[in-house]
């Protein structure tokens, strides 16, 4: 049966999230990264993509430059202010190297040496149609091991200290094997302004819903003239954020057998 998700009790409060789209922040773990840093948490952000095709109307450029700054935006009203921008084209991850994304992603593990990270549930793929999750999930999963060998990624071991991750969180449009859930009745009116400064994003998704609506005989107009009704049907319609989580069951139990305080 899924439990209710606590902020762990750690002196080590320091998060990855890792997420494709500008948007993933908010629409995939917005709750549990508000509750973290209500709790006193530094949170490191990946964006892995640039969203140059997430937008209705604009070129790829002008599309990159929206989408960054209304992000920048949310960051800054969120209190954050560590990031790291891999910059990939937006949508065509399917196409490249999970090794290769995963040694970035090991890079920064190292660096900034996170107790829990978040990102992408690499076994709910299932429910899952744009690749760009579906790497994302696999590579930040394979990573939060990888980081904990001295030769990866290159086989040399003087490079950055190894790091092993305490805990895992993992959302998706569906969680298979859901352990935990965030309710998130005390962060939805938060979560309705901070998804709004995504003005960009929130228009191309009114935009793509209109197509449909349209092709069925029907216009959606008001929703295009005022696109945070749209967010506001979005976030009013989930009851809470759903998790998988990789606890510290294992290595607790170690401490508490041998473990011997340093």
């Amino acid at each position: 049966m899924s439990k209710k998700l606590q902020i762990p009790l750690t002196r080590q409060k320091t998060g990855l999230i890792v997420i494709s789209h500008a948007d993933d922040l908010l629409l995939s773990c917005g709750a549990a990264t508000l509750a973290l840093l209500d709790d006193g948490w530094k949170i490191h952000v990946i964006r892995v993509t640039d969203d140059r095709w997430d937008s209705w109307g604009f070129d790829e450029a002008e599309t990159i430059r929206r989408n960054k700054s209304e992000f920048d935006e949310v960051l800054a009203a969120l209190g954050i202010n560590s990031l790291s921008e891999f910059g990939y084209p937006t949508d065509t991850l399917g196409d490249k190297s999970e090794v290769s994304l995963r040694n970035q992603i090991v890079k920064v593990i190292r660096e900034i040496r996170p107790y829990l990270v978040m990102s992408f549930d690499p076994d709910s793929i299932k429910f899952e149609d744009n690749q760009d999750h579906i790497l994302i999930g696999k590579a930040v999963a394979e990573a939060c091991w990888t980081a904990g060998f001295d030769k990866h990624p290159d086989g040399k071991v003087d490079q950055l200290a190894p790091h092993l991750p305490i805990e895992k969180w993992y959302f998706g449009r569906v969680v298979v094997e859901e352990t935990h859930f965030l309710d998130i009745t005390d962060y939805r009116d938060r979560l309705i302004e901070l998804i709004s400064l995504h003005r960009t994003m929130i228009s191309n998704m009114v935009a793509q819903a209109s197509l449909q609506a349209e092709f069925l005989g029907y216009s959606l107009e008001q929703l295009r003239e005022n696109p945070k009704i749209y967010v506001e049907l979005l976030v009013r319609s989930r009851e809470s954020e759903k998790y998988r989580i990789i606890g510290p069951e294992r290595v607790n139990q170690l401490i508490k057998e041998f473990g011997v305080e340093i």
